[in-house]
């Protein structure tokens, strides 16, 4: 018996691997949801989580990346995107944090 697949898992594409560079972040709109999710890839590994922060909901993918913290452009809330740990303030919520993989050259995420 052979492995699922990430298709017959609940993944979905995002995108082609190679729009998204190392050390950077990429927001997606999953329509059917009404959920943005960004990903990001931090030397190598891949990373997702929610795009909108949880202070006050800015597009936390228009932030800055710095390592592994995203830092949100509004208020300045940090957040660690491996856990989506709140790592400064004003936020108080962790950001919900997503499984991702890259297969076959895609981006695909699970949420």
């Amino acid at each position: 018996m052979s492995a699922p697949t990430t298709q017959q898992t609940n993944f979905r594409i995002l995108d082609d691997a190679a729009n998204l560079p190392d050390n950077y972040v990429n927001p997606y709109y999953l329509e059917d949801l009404k959920r943005r999710v960004s990903v990001a890839r931090v030397n190598g590994k891949l990373y997702a989580f929610d795009d909108l922060c949880s202070h006050e909901s800015c597009p936390l993918s228009a932030g800055l990346l710095t390592g592994t913290t995203i830092m949100c452009q509004c208020h300045g809330s940090q957040f660690d995107v491996t856990t989506g740990a709140v790592l400064r303030g004003p936020a108080t919520t962790a950001l919900p944090t997503y499984e991702v993989v890259e297969e076959q050259g895609k981006l695909q995420v699970r949420v």
